[in-house]
């Protein structure tokens, strides 16, 4: 008679029939729950039959798919603005930073060059003669850098940033100081004549050598200027601006220098200066009332006596000033240096950047490798250059991590039984995640969601280490589906119990990274949006196209051939093992274990001339609608063997020729169920703490505004006015006489403001500039702007007033007397001005947000009098978003807390289980807040996102083994064991795969993600790790739900009784053959042992008459059977 046939033959649509002991089970649940995940995981089973049995067409229509979205890389932007990266649109600071460009243009600020020195021996003293020497050497080294574009040489002195070149009517002279003027450089060398060497101007005068700042005298070479041209005016400029000897009347830092001048303080005396001395209070540039350093520009890591003298310090900076690309355009349009080459404002830009780049490279070889200072230097586009390579795929680290982790999946998938090895399946899991990491960002790309350094440098190494979870879950559950499941459900079957905890994860990490997006950095939320599509990628690709992976295995192990070598037939595959019966009396009974009662419900199929037969136990969800576990485990499945039911000859009945060791079925599983959760339901608590430091910053000094330097120039030409009107110098009728200040006042005091009659000589001596409360006159306001600006630039430069409209230019000229010269424009009501303030002692976010607050209290203030006003300057720019971030981050983390409360709640259907869970949540979140405290990492905005982040990724720790612990039975402790031994396994190779995902981050050239992400990250998921294998079966085990199921059996007629057993033997209730000669059997067994029962479970009443056939024993004594692994009943 033909044997059975192999199940890829049974029918598609074929379903075990309902068991007549169906009716017998007797259950008390909640329906409602029971109901719904019933008909949830209905779909999860029809979704998984139809991807079984069309594997090839979704495998390749998915591949597809996946492969089109993954093309959207090609429009990938990405982005290195370091304001579009860090300045939320509409924001406050965004709209103020767009009135300021619709007032100044693009870029009208200076951009700036650093230049820092610091001892190789941390903390050692820089205010030295050698050190201030080294600095010398590097600074006039990258102060001489000339870059060759457009067949123009450009250097320093072309580019640099000069405050206030006056305007002189002699054109030679006004060419000839502006090749002299000095650049701004903010330097400690400024406090000695060597400061002198980086300016790099130099001029001609015959009969005399160049004239450089090293040997120039202004009071000097006024003198010898003066015959050839007037130059009171510029004088007066000078003397005003307090330039005097300029550098040549400094002390000298090494005063065996050759060309020390004469005029320096220690050129006789040869004595080396006290270098602390010097920079006591700052340094002047050419002009020692406008241009003052600040110790804290030029200084870092002072030490003072209690005096308040300068001791030591342990830095020294030096900043050069360049002009903005804007600036530079309009210096040089229409100049015939380059009128030849299509002047430009994008060509003034790759100018300064190329400079700027050049600046850098000789700065930092300026000293040698053996020297006691080391130099670092940085400008706006060494910024740029690092976010460039900042925000460049690493191939090799990607390609790295990717391969590490296929080697992984490979090796721990697979297993010596061909049967059972899954190494194929994990390569292809690593490859499908990875192509729906690339799909995720494709489709950002082409969504407009512009890329930026957390895009490059970690979502894909993270979004790896996520997304091979899933399918280390659902491989495993696949393996240990029941035996006797037909192959056309075996897909079905596995997404039925794995489906609704991949959708909890998936979904808790897309909330979780959706609210991340909540804080106000758009880097940080792009980054957060692509995650969260990344993780809805990855949840399709799992759902939909590994199962398909999966279906094309499972034909490969059907056809028993070789993993990995699928071509070739496996060499095990016509290997017969005969599993003999064992004896119930050769097996010792572990005293003290529970009671125990098992239900067993066969499909038996036989041939009617054989002796044997085949025994399929199919899932119960086939034979009671209880709600079937999602989770990879043998023990909520039924159990299937093949067994000789009949009696056997004597011989073959042998005892076993060995004892196997004890070791040697030890697993995950074993070491969870008979070794942790021991140990582990032992009760036992831990606390964490974090400190948090404050740096408050210093007392700050009242900065000067535009207005204090207009109204102390008209106190002072009033001042020059007065003397000249008393003297009689300036009359009524003639100012000629008088001095340029004088002159100054005479024609602004007779203004009227008044178009039809412009001038009243009568207010001469009735008015003044300025009067007794400080105020200027309303009407001679816009009018004394305008002389102001064009009469004194070194104080408008001071001031960095940045006046919109710009007020017209007008010369003055002491020696013209017509009415043209006397009437003065007015200059337009300004729209936009802004003067500066420093601050200083801000190094955490703390001082930071302490000082924005202050400014902006400052501003609402002006603003209630009627002056609208607002801060601008990096601090602002990069630190205003940290005012709301506490809100951010707490309004995040509570919604996030909520949705994940909702659903779990939902998908569980169990509110009491959500608790537990978005209670263990929340204690990662502020254990992982403190431990960063210990690391020394200070809440900012990237960590801000990881602890929003942390919820939803805690959730793949946590949600496997409270779905477990739900769908048990019996006692919390049993139900806790049963959870653990069954989600051990699935868990830590979850968290073993996370972190090798992460291990690739840790090779990162950039300390940046190292710190923030590796690190925070690593201690994630070792937080994870411990909350969920180790505090929530605890927490479960003392405040757990009840079982969702409790079942009862009782006999049926139909079904065998224990007593009936003895007296007739073992008579099977038959049905209807089956076609081709199978018969279905359905039995029932119950096997008690007399140790106590097991809270929760059903004792069958005692009967005199138990005693069973040996026939009836390898059923309970099998590896298969729950009787052989101790109790852990399901509601299956």
């Amino acid at each position: 008679m033909a044997g059975p046939p192999p199940l890829r033959e049974l029918p598609p649509d074929y379903m075990p029939p309902d068991s007549p002991a169906a009716s017998q089970i007797l259950t008390v649940s909640l329906k409602a729950p029971l109901w719904l995940r019933a008909y949830f995981q209905r779909l999860l089973f029809s979704l998984g039959c139809s991807i079984q049995r069309h594997c090839g067409k979704v495998l390749f229509l998915g591949l597809l798919a996946f492969g089109a979205l993954a093309l959207g890389l090609r429009v990938a932007i990405i982005e290195t603005d370091l304001e579009q990266l860090w300045v939320e649109v509409g924001s406050r600071v965004s709209q103020e930073l767009h009135y300021t460009k619709e007032k100044l243009g693009e870029e009208a600020a200076y951009t700036s060059q650093m230049l820092i020195q610091t001892a190789r021996q941390e903390g050692k003293n820089v205010l030295t003669s050698e050190a201030l020497g080294l600095h010398l050497q590097a600074a006039f080294t990258a102060s001489k850098v000339q870059v060759s574009l457009y067949g123009k040489s450009w250097d320093l002195n072309k580019i640099c940033y000069k405050s206030g070149v006056p305007l002189i009517e002699n054109g030679m002279i006004e060419r000839m100081i502006e090749k002299l003027f000095p650049c701004v450089i903010l330097t400690p060398l400024d406090c000695f004549w060597e400061g002198a060497k980086l300016q790099g101007g130099s001029a001609y005068l015959p009969g005399r050598p160049d004239i450089q700042w090293t040997n120039l005298n202004p009071e000097q070479l006024l003198e010898e200027l003066g015959p050839f041209a007037s130059l009171e005016g510029f004088r007066e400029l000078l003397d005003k601006a307090q330039v005097g000897q300029a550098y040549v009347g400094r002390p000298c830092l090494d005063p065996d220098d050759l060309q020390c001048p004469p005029t320096a303080p220690n050129h006789r005396s040869r004595q080396a200066p006290n270098v602390a001395q010097e920079l006591s209070g700052g340094c002047h540039g050419f002009s020692h009332k406008f241009m003052h350093w600040q110790e804290e520009l030029l200084l870092g890591g002072m030490a003072r006596d209690p005096r308040g003298q300068l001791l030591r310090a342990e830095a020294l900076q030096s900043t050069f000033l360049l002009m903005s690309p804007h600036q530079l355009y309009e210096h040089f349009r229409g100049d015939y240096q380059t009128h030849d080459i299509g002047w430009s404002e994008e060509q003034a830009g790759i100018v300064l950047q190329a400079w700027q780049r050049r600046f850098v490279q000789l700065a930092q070889e300026a000293l040698p490798e053996n020297s006691s200072q080391q130099i670092y230097a940085f400008s706006s586009t060494t910024l740029e250059d690092i976010l460039h390579a900042f925000s460049e795929v690493s191939a090799s680290r990607v390609v790295g991590g990717y391969l590490l982790m296929l080697a992984y999946a490979c090796v721990t998938m697979l297993r010596w039984d061909c049967a059972q090895s899954q190494g194929t399946v994990g390569l292809a899991g690593v490859l499908l995640v990875a192509l729906a990491v690339a799909s995720g960002l494709g489709l950002c790309a082409m969504l407009g969601i512009a890329f930026n350094a957390a895009t490059t440098q970690v979502l894909p190494f993270l979004a790896l280490g996520i997304g091979v979870d899933d399918i280390f879950l659902m491989a495993h559950a696949f393996t240990k589906a029941p035996p006797g499941t037909p192959l056309q459900e075996r897909m079905g079957e596995c997404l039925q119990r794995t489906g609704t905890s991949v959708a909890l994860t998936s979904i808790n990490n897309m909330v979780a990274f959706f609210m991340a997006a909540l804080v106000p950095i758009p880097a940080l939320r792009a980054f957060s949006l692509q995650a969260a599509v990344v993780v809805g990628c990855n949840f399709t690709a799992v759902m939909l196209i590994f199962p398909a992976i999966l279906s094309l295995d499972l034909h490969r192990r059907h056809c028993q051939r070789l993993d990995v070598l699928c071509c070739f037939s496996s060499p095990c595959s016509a290997r017969v093992i005969q599993i003999l019966p064992q004896e119930l009396g050769n097996r010792t009974l572990p005293v003290g274990i529970a009671h125990l009662t098992t239900t067993v419900q066969a499909f038996t199929h036989c041939e009617a001339s054989s002796q044997h037969v085949v025994t399929i136990l199919p899932p119960q969800a086939h034979l009671v609608p209880p709600p079937s576990d999602p989770l990879a485990s043998e023990l909520f499945s039924p159990r299937g063997s093949t067994r000789d039911l009949l009696d056997q000859e004597e011989g073959s009945r042998q005892k076993p020729a060995f004892k196997s060791l004890p070791c040697a079925c030890w697993n995950l599983a074993h070491f969870a169920r008979y070794r942790f959760a021991p140990l582990l339901l032992q009760s036992h608590a831990k606390r964490f703490s974090s400190l948090k430091a404050v740096l408050p910053p210093p007392a700050t000094h009242t900065p000067r505004t535009w207005l204090h330097y207009y109204r102390n120039w008209l106190q002072g030409i009033q001042a020059a006015f007065d003397q000249d009107w008393a003297s009689g110098r300036i009359t009524r009728h003639s100012y000629r006489n008088g001095s340029e200040d004088g002159a100054l006042a005479y024609k602004l005091l007779i203004q009227t403001g008044n178009a039809q009659e412009p001038l009243d000589f009568s207010q001469l001596t009735t008015r003044k500039l300025v009067d007794k409360e400080g105020l200027i006159p309303p009407e001679l306001f816009y009018m004394g702007l305008t002389v102001w600006v064009s009469s004194d630039p070194l104080g408008l430069a001071a001031s960095q007033a940045n006046f919109y409209p710009p007020p017209p230019e007008w010369l003055h000229n002491r020696f013209d007397t017509t009415g043209e010269n006397l009437h003065i424009p007015a200059a337009q009501p300004l729209e936009f001005a802004q003067f500066p303030f420093l601050l200083h002692g801000l190094q955490e976010t703390a001082d930071f947000v302490e000082a924005i607050e202050g400014a902006r209290a400052a501003c609402a203030e002006a603003g209630q009098a009627g002056v609208r006003a607002y801060p601008s300057g990096s601090p602002f720019l990069f630190w205003e978003q940290y005012l709301d971030l506490w809100r951010c981050f707490l309004l995040a983390v509570c919604i996030l807390l909520v949705c994940t409360f909702l659903v779990c709640a939902l998908l569980l259907l169990s509110p009491w289980t959500a608790v537990l869970i978005v209670l263990v949540l929340a204690m990662m979140t502020v254990e992982l807040f403190g431990i960063m405290g210990f690391l020394g990492i200070k809440l900012s905005a990237i960590p801000v996102v990881i602890l929003v982040a942390s919820v939803g990724i805690g959730v793949e720790f946590t949600v496997h083994v409270a779905l477990g612990f739900l769908t048990t039975q019996g006692s919390r402790n049993l139900r806790a064991v049963c959870a653990l031994e069954h989600t051990f396994a699935p868990v830590t190779d979850g968290a073993v795969s996370t972190l090798l995902g992460l291990l690739m981050l840790a090779g990162s050239n950039f300390d940046f993600i190292v710190r923030y992400f590796f690190m925070v990250l690593t201690v994630l998921t070792l937080l994870g790790l411990l909350h969920g294998l180790v505090l929530l079966p605890v927490l479960l085990s003392i405040l757990g739900p009840p079982p969702e199921v409790v079942q009862m059996y009782k006999e049926s007629p139909q079904v065998l009784s224990p007593a009936a057993a003895q007296d007739s033997g073992l008579r099977w209730g038959l049905s209807p053959s089956l076609p081709q000669s199978y018969t279905r059997v359905t039995t029932s067994m119950t096997v008690a042992f007399h140790p106590p029962p097991l809270p929760g479970a059903y004792v069958h009443a005692a009967s005199d008459e138990s005693t069973w056939s040996s026939v009836a024993t390898p059923a309970a004594n099998t590896a298969g059977n729950p009787s052989s692994r101790g109790p852990c009943p399901a509601t299956e």
